[in-house]
Formats: structure tokens, C-alpha cells, sequence
């Protein structure tokens, strides 16, 4: 069943480039990582690309290629998929009807409880991310001596990364071909990705982004490893602008019956979308099932992370943590506006950005729904508000509630404003933006959008409950 389209303004999405700019600065200002990158998505294409950088790491652009870790579990669920959708593959089969592999502690686990993070593996990322370069030869003996599990495959969620590096020796028993080989030639090939790939012949016209982890207060570069077989689990390298059309190329599937399938723009996949795998397909890897028991509603696809956000709904994700990197995909689900962002730092937590990010693009892009009558005081809060980044602060003083300057001193606010103004290059006489760029929860409250030509700010407004009110919340920034 596809959801149901929620309106946002997906043509205001490349003005948002710089609030996404401002937090992956802050993001290497603050010593997160030695550099951080990303990526905008809409209407089925990256719409915008930047990056920042310091004294350990160049600044990346679009075209900078990172490790994506985790990430990469997406790639290899929907080749899984697409042996399952040629008949060649059954999600039910246990593993050891394809490998060489004794269990111990529970039955063995199908390919889709291994694939949805329910095959009763205990959770092993530090040992897991440390094996990519593993030989074929040497996974097989391992798996041979035994896998020991903590659960009953099926019964509860435990994240496994062995569990897709089993998935991926899978796929090759049942294709014939290396995993490598079949990703990149059904499924990176005919979606034209060439920023992503396995090794360092990947397609950056940006370079390729070293690793590092932080070492006291010295960032330390880490070594590389190679394709091998853990690579199922995390391998791939891409451009924030490549894994931005992967992004647009997943998010599409939930795209109303006879919509564009991102077939136009800079980093929009090509009309090969549904060819490569259905949309139905595609719905399935974004369609949770077991709760992650981390936020409420979160609950694990196939090599994909469903939640609810409270206010836009549906979101899917996945993280990537690596010794040298961090990367995050998220997207809504409604309407296809989606973030990515890749850093160079180990277990960066990337995932902090690209949420912040991807909430600051729909809470400026929702459009209007049934939205509360909004008493005159919060109109007036609104126009002063704007006066207020035209640089004429006294039409906020004059109203503003006693807590505000005791929150923070009015001066300070102007001051803000008047950065946010000069960003977005807000002109002195721009007019005061229109009914349909707000949303609000009650009269008392508003949050709109001011665009400039390079940019907007989100305004938001919260008056006071006296019979005169007055402005006791007030909130400018990017984006």
C-alpha cells in the first residue's frame, strides 16, 4: 500500500543548502570530524551538494568519495531481492541449505530473518567492521567450525553485521558471481551510479576522503582496508551526490501512481529505475518489522530502518559507522525530500547531522495543512518578527514578554537576525512572506519561512496566555 502524499514544497528544497552547510561547519568545528559532506535531495534528483573541512582533511564537495559502512546493507538486500523477483532465490530457506555452516544455540536463520536482523546473531560491529578483507576461503572455514547464537532466529531484533557478510556469501552460491561483481553489474551499472564502488576506482572527481580516528586531541589516519568477504556488510565507497541518488532512487517507490520516477535533473537515476527493481520491491526493503527497541515506532526493514516521526511521518534511514568514517541516509517517505551525510571520523555519528538536517528541510518545506485561526497578536508577532531581520529591532522590543531578554538579551537576538538576514541576503524591503509558507499547532503559535535569494529562515513565534499576549518564544535560523 503506498502512503499517501503529504504537500511539502519540494521547489524550495536547494534553498535550504545553507543550513546544511551551517551544520556540517559546526560539525568539523566542533572536532566531530576532520571533514563532513553532504548531500539534498528532491524530486527525484540531488538538488544541492557541499561540504566542510580543517586543518586534517581538505574540504569535500559533492564529488568526494567516503567509505559508507552500513549503508552499504542496502545495496546487498536489494540484490537479494532481485534474486528472489527472478525466482531464483527463496527468502524462507534456512542459511545452511546454501552454505557449509554449523549453528549452535538456536535453529539456523532464513535469508529474510538475516537480512532483517533477526537471525539471532549477537550484536558485532567492532570485531565485524575489523573483517572486510576476510578471504572467501577463510569465511567458509569459520563458518564451518560454527556460528553460536543468542536467540531463537526470529524472536527478537539484534543488529548483526556477520549476518549480511552470511547474506552476501548467499547471493554468490545462489548467482554464481562474486558479490562484488553481481552489486556493481545489476544494480550500480544500469542506475549509472559510478560514484560508488568498492575500492579506489571509484569515480570521485572530488578524490577520495581519508579516515581517520581522534587520538587524544590528533586526528590519526587509519589504514584502509580491502574488498573481501565482510564486504556484504559495509564496503562500498560513495560521493555524498551518488548516494544521493541512490537516496532519490529508493524514495521514489513510494511515489503516487504515474509520477516521475526521477528520471531528470543532475543526480537523478535514469528511466532504468523500476527495470533494475520494482517499486513494490523497493517498498519492501522500507517497510519496518521488528521493533529496534530504540525510539518508539523505529522498526528494522531489509537493510533499511522504518520510523515515525511525530510531525512529517514516515522516515526511513540507515547509518554507517566504520573505523575511519561515518555516514547517514535519511528520507520522508511522503513526499521523497531526502539527506544524506558522510564524514571522515570513526563512528562519526553522522546520523545527529543528517537528522537535524533532514528535519530543518521539511519543517520549512511543509505546506500548510488545516491550520488554526491565528489570533491578531501572533499576525503582529509575525510582521515583527520580519521587521526584526530588516534590521529594525524596536518592533519586537515593543512586544516582546519579560522572560525573552531574560532568556536571552534582546541585542543578541538582533545581532542573530541580522546574520541569518545576511546569509540568506534578505533585502531591506523584502516583503513579508506569504499566508501559505506558515504552519502552526494553535492560534498562539507560528512557524514560516523567510526566503532571501540564497537562502531562508525559519521563524517560529510563541506567544503568551495573558488577555493581552505577548511574545515569549522566539526562534530564527537557517534553513
Amino acid at each position: 500500500m503506498r502512503r499517501p502524499a503529504v504537500p511539502y514544497d519540494s521547489s524550495a528544497v536547494p534553498l535550504l543548502a545553507p543550513a546544511l552547510d551551517e551544520i556540517v561547519g559546526r560539525r568539523v568545528r566542533d572536532g566531530h570530524a576532520p571533514s563532513s559532506a553532504y548531500a539534498l535531495v528532491a524530486d527525484g534528483a540531488v538538488v544541492a551538494t557541499g561540504g566542510a573541512g580543517g586543518e586534517a582533511s581538505p574540504v569535500p564537495d559533492g564529488g568526494t568519495a567516503f567509505r559508507i559502512a552500513s549503508c552499504t546493507k542496502s545495496f546487498t538486500a536489494t540484490a537479494m531481492l532481485q534474486l528472489r523477483d527472478s525466482g531464483l532465490l527463496d527468502l524462507d530457506e534456512p542459511v545452511d541449505t546454501f552454505l557449509p555452516i554449523a549453528v549452535t544455540g538456536g535453529s539456523a536463520p532464513t535469508v529474510a530473518q538475516l537480512a532483517g536482523m533477526v537471525g539471532g546473531i549477537p550484536f558485532d560491529d567492532p570485531w565485524a567492521d575489523r573483517q572486510e578483507s576476510m578471504t572467501t576461503a577463510d569465511f567458509d572455514a569459520m563458518t564451518a567450525r560454527g556460528i553460536r547464537l543468542v536467540s531463537e532466529p526470529g524472536t527478537r531484533y539484534e543488529y548483526s553485521s556477520l549476518g549480511y557478510a552470511l547474506l552476501g556469501r548467499v547471493l554468490e552460491r545462489v548467482s554464481g558471481r562474486r558479490y562484488i561483481d553481481l552489486v556493481r553489474e545489476d544494480v550500480l551499472h544500469p542506475l549509472g551510479l559510478t560514484g560508488i564502488a568498492f575500492d579506489r576506482s571509484v569515480e570521485a572527481p572530488g578524490g577520495i576522503a581519508a579516515g581517520f580516528a581522534r587520538v587524544g586531541d590528533q586526528w590519526v589516519e587509519q589504514p584502509w582496508a580491502e574488498p573481501g568477504a565482510f564486504s556484504p556488510l559495509g564496503g562500498l565507497l560513495a560521493t555524498p551526490a551518488a548516494l544521493g541518488a541512490w537516496v532519490a532512487w529508493l524514495a521514489a517507490a513510494w511515489r503516487p501512481e504515474g509520477t516521475p520516477d526521477g528520471t531528470a535533473g543532475a543526480g537523478a537515476v535514469g528511466t532504468a529505475a523500476d527495470s533494475v527493481l520494482a517499486a513494490a520491491s523497493r517498498r519492501e526493503l522500507q517497510t519496518g518489522r521488528m521493533p529496534t527497541g530504540t525510539a518508539p515506532g523505529t522498526r528494522y526493514g531489509w537493510g533499511l530502518v522504518a520510523e515515525e516521526d511525530p510531525r512529517h511521518g514516515a522516515i526511513v534511514s540507515h547509518s554507517g559507522g566504520y573505523p575511519g568514517f561515518g555516514a547517514h541516509m535519511r528520507w520522508h517517505a511522503g513526499s521523497g525530500i531526502g539527506v544524506v551525510v558522510l564524514e571522515n571520523a570513526r563512528y562519526s555519528g553522522a546520523i545527529r547531522a543528517a537528522t537535524a538536517g533532514l528535519t530543518a528541510v521539511l519543517d520549512s518545506t511543509r505546506a500548510t495543512g488545516s491550520a488554526p485561526v491565528l489570533w491578531p497578536e501572533t499576525l503582529a508577532a509575525r510582521a515583527a518578527v520580519e521587521e526584526l531581520l530588516r534590521g529594525r529591532p524596536d518592533s519586537v522590543t515593543r512586544i516582546a514578554s519579560d522572560n525573552l531578554e531574560l532568556d536571552e538579551p534582546l541585542a543578541r537576538r538582533a545581532a542573530h537576525a541580522a546574520t541569518i538576514a545576511t546569509r540568506i541576503e534578505l533585502a531591506p524591503d523584502a516583503p513579508v512572506s506569504a499566508p501559505d509558507a506558515a504552519d502552526s499547532e494553535s492560534a498562539a503559535h507560528l512557524v514560516w519561512r523567510v526566503r532571501g535569494t540564497r537562502g531562508s529562515a525559519r521563524c517560529e513565534v510563541r506567544l503568551t496566555p495573558e488577555a493581552s499576549p505577548r511574545l515569549q518564544t522566539l526562534v530564527i535560523q537557517l534553513g
